[in-house]
């Protein structure tokens, strides 16, 4: 009933706000002026805030005589914080301290007559409360104290909603490569889908400020795990601070400054170690001009052969301590990584070389150049990272927060088609600067607040050759680049044996973010938070083609085509507040919120999708006086509510129920917004896409209902079912240009989908030298499209759009995921992931007709094993240990995609049908070679060896 009171009140708002004009703009620049108003009012009260979303929690219980009776006065103290923090017990016994950042602490409690009482281990999550209650008992001997250590609770009593928090040493000790990996072992997560949705619908935070690239609504850069303290998945209803987000919200904490010197290094290599063998083209003789036919064919060649070697390398380190005790400290984390794919090409044919090949010849006429080395070029990237941190305790109650991401990396993807001529595809290269300053101010013990900035700058540029030092002055690219002429092939299932790409893709995204929260635990159960944030973007954008023809005097040039020579430059602008209570009764739990988005696209539209390309409506009939023949209006601005609801109450001692509800909105990547931003025709074009700034926010209704539910003292269950309404997706609507008569493609408000499953989770802590977790996930994800450009797609394959249900092509039914853990003594571990999937649908076509149901077929099942082990030998000292992680330990034959005809990865009807009409390749290599899409695999078993040594 909430919702719907809430949804109703946001339409009628809707409403209100389409009577103002807020095209004009006074209204846009009057509506950020008050929000910039409302930020320098938030900071000139004090409530500069730290209750940044998501980045504390706190410590609650009750402490009580031996009788049972509240013990008041009682001081509570949070060993090893800076500056310390503490409490006293009320006239209940009851006491809380919030604002404690995610970390295990030692909380003492003293009282005059009574044994000082120490507990250990407390571990503090993100947004949770650890209830810690204690029996205090009269003290005997003068000095007498009592240790406990304290246990993570089987049942989260607080928790409302789906939520994973993986710690430091849970990172260390799992087989993974990455935070990537780390987040698709979360139950409800596969492959970087949050129960069911598009890929794009997560929100990341770092510290509680967004790092999405607005451009793409990903991640603007990786945070390397050895910077990570915790890392918290929310695939659930979450709360009104989390937003432009429909799927789930992932929050990293980084590490912060430790109170004493510390370091930490570690390196590791590895390579692929598999028995399978890939085809290859091999020379049979070299160090002549031209070759013919004869002169190729076509081996098996063995991973370890072809693979470069390492082809994983890892170094990375941490230090940090205090530069003035108690007041500056400071810790720096670095990584570089080098890692490269099983998708491997073999460089035989330059991009320069030019071949005459055309299967209308005989083949022993072919003139073929070959200056390629025949060395193996893998698929992959290298990245440097650098977190730098300083902490600044201005005084007891203030406290100053720097932290830099500074990620650089480069890499190239070896496409299936340009095989053999791997140095003639562009390199992608990725440099990202993140800062984020926070002010933290402690008004009380019950309340806190903080104001941060953020600048994030996304540098992502895709390109074959560095622009030339004088090209402003000729205009001339690099000469290295060749003209198309060199990859003509006349013929079929043929690699390339010349070429190079031809674009270049430039593009920066600058966000600065300002964000101020106010937390107050205003009585024992209320806890207030009220916060606002606002993202001012930039983004400078240019794709352009490069012609090397006879009109550019066979000189590489930037086309003088228009129409492959795109500009954006554009200063979109979000705006959000939200308020949540957070009611903690003595058996019920509730989280509301509600929270408010603007957007503002900063640009204009057509109000003619067939006239587009037109800035005047051309056939506009005698206008009367006053009316405008213009073909664009300023694009309205964009504002929703979003409610949210999360109640959790016991059901036993042992046991806790949960509901959650909420209404989600998210703008869509701004790249959808801002295709052909010059809403150009090209005539020679079959079809013109445009973006669409004025399209409305995606829009989900999701909930759940879990139950959580101690088994043993050690052992635990939790079940969830969940469902999501999904309106508003992207998708493409169809028109005809008017003047050009082509089809004409603009983004807008078309799809829409429905999720619905279930997980369930059977866990033991660890019991002896044992630990164990089991997770699986049954989910439905049905929609009308499973890519915003799938309608695009489809009118260039000829087929009709689709608007009707059918299975999402990421929709794994099945997931099972297991995790072992053996640890008999502190110098040897071994952790075990076991990963069983049902394998995602496609749309098979027998007897070469394409079946009318879409997603109709599975692939097949996969079933990934994955190992690391630790080992600190007795003869050296603890903090030194060796490990071994072995990815894919049984080297199964993991099959992503299939051939539609035929559901094998290797075979197609349309290979037999090509053999049997007995065509020529129209190339050098096989068919056995051409049907082998490396691709089509995940990657083979892959053994790393390390060693890490830890300083204090």
């Amino acid at each position: 009933m909430l919702l719907l009171r809430c949804y109703g009140r946001r339409a009628t708002f809707d409403h209100a706000m389409e009577r103002l004009d807020t095209r004009s703009m006074e209204t846009r620049y009057r509506v950020q002026l008050l929000f910039r108003s409302l930020l320098i009012a938030v900071v000139s009260l004090g409530l500069t805030a730290e209750a940044i979303a998501g980045e504390t929690g706190k410590i609650a219980g009750t402490v009580v005589d031996d009788e049972g009776s509240p013990l008041p006065g009682v001081q509570v103290i949070v060993e090893g914080t800076s500056p310390l923090r503490g409490t006293v017990t009320d006239e209940d016994g009851f006491y809380q301290i919030i604002k404690l950042d995610p970390d295990r602490y030692t909380v003492s409690f003293r009282f005059v007559g009574f044994s000082e009482t120490r507990v250990e281990n407390v571990e503090v999550k993100v947004d949770q409360t650890t209830r810690i209650d204690v029996a205090m008992r009269i003290a005997l001997i003068e000095g007498e104290e009592v240790v406990i250590i304290a246990e993570r609770p089987i049942v989260e009593m607080g928790r409302t909603t789906t939520t994973s928090v993986v710690d430091e040493q849970q990172l260390e000790a799992l087989p993974v490569a990455g935070l990537e990996d780390a987040i698709n072992l979360q139950a409800g997560v596969v492959d970087g889908h949050f129960r069911g949705g598009r890929t794009a619908e997560v929100s990341y935070l770092v510290n509680g400020v967004p790092i999405t690239n607005v451009f793409s609504n990903t991640a603007a850069f990786e945070v390397q795990e050895n910077a990570v303290a915790n890392l918290e998945v929310i695939s659930g209803v979450f709360n009104a601070e989390y937003g432009q987000a429909l799927s789930g919200v992932v929050n990293i904490v980084t590490k912060s400054a430790p109170r004493n010197w510390s370091a930490s290094v570690q390196a590791d290599v590895g390579t692929y170690l598999s028995s399978r063998k890939v085809p290859y083209l091999n020379r049979t003789v070299n160090d002549q001009d031209t070759y013919s036919v004869a002169d190729f064919e076509t081996v098996m060649v063995p991973y370890t052969e072809a693979v470069n070697l390492p082809n994983w390398q890892n170094y990375q380190f941490d230090i940090g301590g205090p530069l003035m005790r108690d007041r500056l400290g400071f810790r720096l984390t670095g990584r570089y990584r080098k890692r490269s794919s099983h998708v491997i090409g073999r460089d035989w044919f330059s991009p320069s070389d030019s071949s005459a090949i055309d299967v209308s010849f005989p083949a022993d006429e072919w003139i073929i150049e070959s200056s390629g080395t025949g060395d193996f070029v893998s698929s992959q990237s290298e990245q440097l990272f650098a977190n730098p941190n300083l902490i600044w305790q201005a005084s007891q109650n203030v406290k100053l927060d720097y932290n830099g991401f500074l990620s650089l990396g480069e890499g190239r993807d070896i496409d299936h088609g340009q095989k053999y001529v791997p140095t003639g595809q562009n390199k992608s290269y990725e440099l990202n600067q993140t800062h984020i300053l926070t002010a933290r101010i402690v008004h009380s013990s019950t309340a806190f607040s903080s104001f941060s900035y953020s600048l994030l700058r996304d540098k992502s540029d895709r390109y074959l050759y560095e622009i030339p030092d004088d090209f402003e002055s000729t205009g001339i690219l690099d000469q290295r680049y060749v003209s198309p002429e060199h990859n003509q092939l006349v013929g079929q299932n043929a690699y390339s044996v010349g070429g190079n790409d031809l674009s270049t893709w430039d593009a920066l995204t600058v966000s600065h973010t300002f964000r101020a929260d106010y937390t107050n635990q205003f009585t024992r159960v209320h806890q207030m938070k009220v916060g606002l944030q606002g993202r001012f973007h930039r983004l400078d954008n240019r794709i352009y083609g490069i012609e090397i023809s006879s009109r550019t005097r066979w000189q590489p040039i930037v086309s003088p085509n228009r129409f492959n020579d795109d500009r954006l430059r554009v200063t979109p602008t979000e705006l959000s507040g939200y308020v949540q209570d957070k009611m903690e009764f003595e058996n019920l739990i509730i989280n509301a919120g509600l929270r408010a988005d603007y957007f503002d696209a900063d640009y204009s539209q057509p109000i003619d999708w067939s006239q587009a390309s037109r800035e005047i409506i051309a056939d506009l009939s005698t206008p009367e006086p006053g009316d405008s023949t213009s073909n664009r209006v300023n694009t309205e601005s964009r504002f929703q509510l979003s409610p949210r609801l999360g109640v959790a109450f016991p059901i036993s001692e042992t046991g806790v129920m949960r509901f959650s509800a909420g209404l989600f909105f998210q703008i869509p990547a701004l790249g959808l917004l801002y295709t052909n931003p010059e809403f150009e025709v090209d005539p020679t074009a079959g079809s013109n896409t445009y973006g669409n700034p004025g399209i409305n926010p995606e829009r989900t209704l999701a909930f759940e209902v879990g139950l959580q539910q101690a088994l043993t003292s050690d052992m635990g269950v939790e079940l969830t079912v969940f469902s999501k309404d999904i309106r508003n997706l992207t998708g493409q609507e169809f028109t005809t240009d008017r003047k050009y008569i082509t089809p004409a493609i603009h983004w807008t408000n078309i799809d829409y989908g429905t999720v619905f499953g279930l997980t369930l989770s059977v866990f033991q802590r660890r019991r002896g030298s044992v630990a164990w977790d089991i997770d699986y996930t049954l989910q439905f994800a049905d929609g009308t499209a499973s890519d915003p450009a799938q309608a695009y797609g489809r009118f260039l394959s000829g087929l009709d759009p689709i608007r009707r249900m059918y299975r999402l092509d990421w929709d794994r039914r099945h997931v099972l995921n297991v995790q072992l853990t053996y640890n008999p003594s502190d110098r040897f571990s071994v952790s075990l992931i076991n990963r069983l999937r049902s394998g995602a649908p496609y749309t098979s076509a027998r007897d070469f007709v394409r079946s009318f149901v879409e997603n109709n077929v599975d692939r097949p099942t996969q079933i990934i094993s994955d190992v690391r082990m630790y080992w600190a030998p007795g003869f050296l000292p603890r903090n030194i240990q060796f490990f071994l992680q072995v990815e894919n330990l049984f080297d199964q034959e993991i099959i992503d995609f299939v051939y539609a005809d035929t559901g094998s990865p290797t075979t197609s009807y349309s290979r037999l049908l090509f053999e049997r009409s007995g065509s020529e390749i129209g190339g050098v290599n096989t068919l056995d070679d051409w049907f082998y899409n490396a691709a089509f695999y995940g990657p083979p078993r892959q053994i790393r060896f390390g060693v890490r040594a830890k300083l204090q």
